[in-house]
């Protein structure tokens, strides 16, 4: 069987490697020179991605550990204590590890899909391909989703499954002059017509990653900074494409994994962690032969969270500034409960606990008006 893998990020990289294991030879096609650039994420992931993964992953991109956050709201916040909850990483040194060992041809970046007997013809700009099976690894904006899309009609024109929002994400890496924050813990910042937060990573050295997820994302990155009086040498320079939302899996021999299937936590925009246990669930698909049963697999696995978060996200898109004001009192007089139950890769986890106590939850629809409880269901 010819298998064609178009991106070779984590994801694609990582399901290529399953698939070696598993005694399968798959194609890795690249439209960039080299793995790991550009570099297009914040960095920062949970522990779970080096402790429960299939295969090992290599710990040498780790260049922090994380124990915990600063949640803030204008000059007000308060601290959820976590030991070793997550990693920061160099994403481009994680990127080139987890390709170790396969054959990436580069600079072949795909224009077109057709349909080509029981397979497929892949366009490049180099040369036409041919695969038995098609993989999609080819990132926020793929064109395997959008083919995909296209030819499933049923699928594209059901707006509750197959629509799709995507944000900018903007980051700076800042060696800052002086900045009194820990090493170990790092900040969410909250802040009126900001989609998402704003986030202060620590990095090492001095060295800082803020950064935000908005509309405007460079002039409220730039607005943050004065308003902090965050102050240094930006020594990097990265955006981004997050895309949130649902889409269809697989197709006719074609799957989608990592951002290009949407594989992206709706409350924070991470998708390392989702993209690559999806990888591990498009593998075992391969090995079993039941390819079919990957769309089915992968809803039972991430469905409720990913569904659950889209709620959480539409909410909080819609709060007005009292109301998050008062959200954020709420969360900071249970914040005790936060740190006992919060995870950072199942975020619905912390929000059914929350949900359980019924003073927080008839508070909760005090603050908003609305029945909160309906993000369970």
């Amino acid at each position: 069987m010819e298998i064609v893998i178009v991106g070779a990020g984590p994801a694609g990289c990582y399901t290529a490697q399953l698939l070696k294991k598993y005694g399968f030879e798959a194609r890795i096609i690249e439209e960039h020179r080299e793995v790991g650039k550009p570099v297009r994420c914040a960095g920062l992931v949970g522990r779970q991605v080096f402790e429960n993964t299939l295969l090992p992953l290599s710990e040498s991109s780790i260049i922090n550990q994380i124990n915990g956050a600063l949640v803030c709201y204008r000059d007000d916040s308060f601290q959820i204590k976590r030991e070793g909850v997550a990693y920061v990483i160099d994403r481009e040194k994680f990127d080139k590890n987890l390709s170790q060992g396969l054959e990436v041809e580069y600079g072949k970046k795909l224009i077109e899909i057709n349909k080509e007997g029981s397979g497929y013809i892949i366009k490049t700009e180099v040369e036409d391909i041919y695969a038995d099976l098609v993989i999609g690894a080819d990132g926020a904006n793929s064109r395997v989703r959008k083919y995909i899309n296209f030819v499933d009609n049923s699928y594209a024109n059901n707006k509750k499954r197959g629509n799709i929002k995507c944000y900018l994400g903007v980051q700076y890496r800042i060696k800052v002059e002086e900045y009194l924050l820990c090493s170990k813990i790092t900040q969410v910042h909250f802040r009126e017509g900001i989609p998402f937060f704003i986030w202060v990573i620590p990095e090492g050295n001095n060295i800082f990653r803020v950064g935000v997820i908005s509309e405007n994302a460079r002039e409220d990155l730039l607005g943050f900074l004065r308003d902090f009086k965050i102050k240094g040498e930006i020594i990097e320079k990265l955006a981004g494409i997050i895309p949130i939302g649902l889409t269809k899996y697989y197709h006719k021999n074609i799957a989608l994994v990592g951002d290009a299937a949407v594989q992206v936590k709706p409350l924070t925009g991470g998708g390392i962690y989702y993209g690559l246990k999806s990888a591990e669930l498009l593998a075992e698909c391969i090995r079993d032969n039941r390819l079919d049963g990957y769309d089915i697999r992968l809803k039972k696995k991430f469905g409720r969270e990913i569904k659950f978060g889209l709620k959480a996200r539409k909410l909080y898109e819609e709060i007005n500034e009292k109301e998050l004001k008062n959200m954020f009192i709420l969360f900071k007089e249970n914040a005790g409960i936060i740190e006992r139950t919060a995870n950072f890769e199942n975020h619905s986890v912390i929000f059914i606990e929350i949900l359980k106590n019924p003073k927080i939850l008839r508070d909760g629809r005090k603050i908003l008006s609305r029945n909160i409880g309906k993000l369970l269901f």
